[in-house]
This record gives structure tokens, sequence and C-alpha cells, in this order.
């Protein structure tokens, strides 16, 4: 199936690509690493080995997966609380729940994340990502690095700001303004800007000598081998506490990698579209397989996917040559990146937290969204950088669901159609307002989305008052009924044919339809009370002025099943 996949495209145009990708995965890999407390070699082999295994077994075309500053924080914490040794068994676990949850096609259900739960749990991530880097950017030296909490780090930095030395912040500038210029200059913008302005730093540095902390000082020599695989990392002990960070980094990269595809398969125009399950069956492998071959946890990564879709990738050979690109160059140029400044990488990072910031589109939601969506945005985003990134998406989530609630409890489970000040009956057509307002002896009722537990209760009053000989339900607009709004159905019903009152129902939705036959509401009306159309059941009746006896209805169930405009 890869093969078929494959060469049925352009072969050449996806190894161009692929190659594109791979430049532009390599500082990012780096700088990744060296933010989660890492050394930088984690985050080459995690783009090589995570970006070939997800492409290969992914269900996605286009993605491309490592090491992505969405993760960083989760990851910083786990280092900084449990040690860097801990890290590979947190990447085996949340493969294993990967793969959980493509088991049991979890995949449809990532598309009901709300989206401002994702918008603000991603700027709460660019925050936390770009106040990281402050100490790296700057230079600052002397902190405690066992500080946990967000507000302890800024002030840790603050304090210890008199330890700068010009030289390290003056290179970062220099670099971040090379970084916001480059990709405004037409006739260069193909070259990636992190490659191009890592490539100056460290030749800069090298060049004068400039006394800037560099990734070997840090970290020490960087391997320029292909790493053996090992499972020395096991450690069965710790496993239930990672537990809940691991179900974090499982949830945000199924989350992100979706969302890759998605936006993948939009720039790309396919035809044949990501299967959900699948890619998160290739995350899970992706995480698996990380570990061993000595890398961290990876999802896949926006930027890079649609970098590879912009310079000509077509199929997954894009990706798997950029995990082969990846690894080629830390073989081959592992030894030199060790001179790269520090401040340069943290330069590079934030720029990247800019970019998934959004912040234009979440300046925009600020501005104009509804005042109870901003408290989920600006709550996501504050329990993100101050707490944990769970909570923080088990708050969105439990919030959004809240509101959509109480929306949907402000909505009217059934309204009588009455006229409105200029004579006219909004919610039906202008002739069927006519119709209802030439027959006073008829009432007619219409019957909201929804009738379920939250709304039976405001259903059953409004109808209970409803003494009139002959009542309509237009059922037009309802698509759903639980159990308790078929039991409140079935009562008010009984009621009125216990005052000898009759009871029509008309514009049954297909879907309604076996359910009220099942429940036995069709049999308790009477299949003679039942119309595919509002207008007939309304013509079935016959003026008082006759002689009295109701019409008898037209339309069998089988009629019911036309769905009528009216």
């Amino acid at each position: 199936m890869f093969l078929r996949q494959t060469f049925g495209h352009s072969i050449r145009s996806n190894i161009a690509a692929g190659v594109v990708v791979g430049v532009v995965a390599l500082p990012l890999s780096l700088a990744l690493a060296v933010a989660v407390g890492v050394p930088p070699a984690t985050g080459l082999y995690t783009a090589a080995f995570a970006g070939f295994a997800a492409a290969v077994f992914g269900g996605s075309a286009f993605n491309i997966t490592g090491p992505t500053a969405a993760l960083v924080p989760i990851l910083a914490h786990v280092v900084l609380t449990r040690g860097a040794a801990a890290l590979p068994m947190l990447a085996l676990m949340s493969g294993g729940l990967l793969l959980l949850m493509s088991a049991f096609r979890f995949g449809r259900l990532m598309r009901f994340m709300p989206g401002l739960v994702v918008t603000g749990f991603t700027a709460g991530i660019a925050l936390s990502l770009a106040f990281g880097q402050l100490n790296a950017f700057l230079g600052v030296s002397g902190t405690n690095p066992k500080v946990e909490h967000f507000h302890e780090r800024v002030w840790d930095t603050f304090t210890h700001l008199s330890s700068v030395a010009p030289t390290t912040p003056l290179t970062g500038l220099a670099i971040l303004a090379l970084l916001i210029v480059w990709p405004r200059l037409p006739a260069v913008r193909r070259v990636p800007g992190p490659l191009v302005a890592i490539v100056a730093a460290t030749a800069v540095a090298t060049a004068f000598g400039l006394d800037t902390p560099t990734l070997a000082q840090r970290y020490g020599a960087i391997p320029s081998g292909i790493p053996v695989p090992s499972l020395d990392f096991l450690d069965v002990g710790i496993a239930l506490s990672l537990l809940p960070s691991a179900a974090s980094v499982a949830m945000l990269g199924a989350v992100e990698s979706l969302l890759s595809a998605v936006v993948a398969d939009g720039m790309a125009s396919a035809e044949k579209r990501h299967d959900s399950n699948r890619e998160l069956f290739g995350q899970g492998i992706a995480n698996l397989v990380s570990p061993i071959m000595g890398g961290m946890p990876a999802t896949a990564a926006i930027a890079r996917t649609a970098t590879g879709i912009r310079n000509g990738g077509t199929s997954r050979l894009t990706g798997v040559v950029h995990a082969v690109t990846v690894l080629t160059a830390t073989v081959v140029l592992g030894a030199w990146a060790g001179r790269i400044p520090l401040t340069a990488l943290a330069a590079v990072l934030l720029i990247v937290a800019w970019n998934i910031a959004e912040v234009p589109a979440v300046n925009r939601l600020l501005r104009r969204a509804p005042r109870e969506d901003l408290i989920v945005l600006v709550m996501t985003v504050v329990i993100t950088v101050f707490f944990d990134l769970t909570y923080a998406i088990g708050f969105g989530v439990a919030t959004s669901g809240f509101l959509l609630i109480r929306k949907l409890l402000r909505l009217p489970a059934v309204q009588a159609l009455v006229p409105d000040e200029a004579g006219r009956i909004q919610q039906v057509s202008a002739e069927l307002s006519d119709l209802i307002q030439a027959r006073p002896d008829v009432t007619v009722f219409t019957l909201g989305g929804f009738l379920s537990f939250h709304s039976a209760a405001a259903f059953e009053y409004e109808l209970w008052g409803a003494e009139d000989e002959t009542l309509i339900l237009r059922m037009k607009d309802a698509h759903s009924i639980d159990t308790t709004g078929l039991l409140t159905l079935e009562g008010v019903i009984e009621h009125r044919l216990s005052h000898g009152r009759r009871t029509m129902l008309s514009a049954i939705q297909p879907e309604m339809l076996p359910v009220l036959r099942r429940f036995g509401i069709l049999d308790l009306v009477g299949h003679e009370n039942v119309f595919a159309a509002t207008r007939d059941a309304i013509n079935s009746v016959k003026p008082r002025a006759d002689d009295g006896r109701d019409g008898a209805g037209l339309a069998g169930p089988q009629q019911v099943k036309l769905e009528s405009s009216i």
C-alpha cells in the first residue's frame, strides 16, 4: 500500500520537498530538545525515527512528525520533576495510549474538541514556550533549575538579570531581527530562515570568538553516529506516576496531529482525505519507536507539514525523505552543531511561539467573541500557563459543555404559532401563516430541535394549559427526542384524550418517525391524526360552522415519510 501511494505521484517533487522539510526540521529539532532540557541529539533522533514511522504508518499522506513546540511545556515539566531519564518511558506510554485511542476509534471524537479550547491551550503553550527561552536568549546565569511554576520561573529570571552580559542578548536580537525580516525578502524566502539564522550565528560567534554559551558548553559533544536500539529505559515503577503526563501527551498529540491533517487536506486540495483513526495509529507507532531509538515524544507539526506541501509534497515519500535528511545531517554535521549559540536557538523558538500563538486570531476573538466564550478562552490560557495542560483541557471542555447546555435550556421547547405586531407568524411561510390565522378554532404549536430532560418540564407546562379542542404539534424543527421527552409527549396526549380533545402531529422528520412509532406515540395519537404537512392537518378539521364533526385525516403513516416544506 505504501509503495502504491508513493509511486503514484511525482517522486522527484516529493524528494525535493522532503529535503527542504528536513533542512527546516534540523534547527527546530535542536532548539526544541534544548527547550525541553534534554541533549540536542534527542530532538534530531525524534525527527528522524518518529518522523519515518509516522510517515509510513499514519493516516495522512502529508503530515510531518517530530518534536513540536506544543509538547514542550509538558515534557519540560517531566524533565524538571523526574529527570530526563523519565522521558523515554513517557513517550512509550503515550504511544500505547494513542494506539488504544486508535483501536477504540477516537479519531472522530477529536473533531468535537471546542475550537476556543484549542486556541486557548495553544496560546498558553506559546506563552510558556516563549518565557521559557528568556534565560537562553539573554544569557541569564545563576537561576535555580528546579523552579517549577511559571510565575516562579519568571521571578527567578528577573532577579538574576544582573548576570546578563551584553554579547548574548545582542546576538539574540540580531538573530531575531534576521528571522523576522527573512520571510519578507522575495528573492531568498524559499530558503529556510531558521537554518540561515543558525548558520549565521554559529559562523559569527566562531569567527569573532563571541563570549556566548553554546550547545557543546551546555550539553557536551553531540554524537554523530546512528543510535543503537535500546529498552534500558523501561521502568515499570514510575509508570503509574507518569500516567497523567502520558495522557496529556497522548491527548495533545492526537489533537495536534489530526488538526495538522485537516489543514494539510485543505492546503493540498486532496481528493482522498486523511483517515483519523489510522493517523492515531501511526502517531502511536512513532511514539513507540522514538524512545527505543533515543528520541522523545513526538506529534505531527503543522508548520513543517505546510512547508512540505508548499514545496511540492504530495505523498508519504515527503515525510520519509524528511526523516532520512535529518538523520544524514546528524551523522555528517553532528560535531559542528555543538558550536551553535544557545541564544540563536532561543530566537528561533520565540518566532515559533509567536506563530503557534496565532496572536492576530486571538486578538480578534478578544475583541469580537461573546463574553461567555471569552471566559473559556482566557481561563484556558491562564490554567495552561500557571497550572497544567490537562486541567486546562478539562476545564475548557467542561465549561464549553456547561455553556452549551445553558443555551439549550434557554431555547423554547415548544412555541405557540401566533402572529406578531405586524400580523405575521415568523416561524412559518406566509401561506401557512395566513392559513393558521384563518382558523382560530385550531391551535398550532411548533416543537424545538431537541426535546429532552432539559426541556421536558417547559414543554409539559406549555401544552398542559392548551385546552383547545384541536391541537396540532408541528414537528418540522424537532430532530431528536429522548426517553424523558417521549414520556412527556405521551402524558400530554393521554391527558388531552381523557378530556375528549384531539391531538395531531404534522411534518415529522424522517429520523423521528421510527422513534415515535417504536414508543407507541403514533398508535396513541391515531394514524388518522398524523400528517405529512401542517396545512393538511388544518384542512382536515372542519370549521365549527359545519356539522361539528372533525374530518378524518387522509394521510397515513406512509405519507409522513415525505417531509413537508411548511
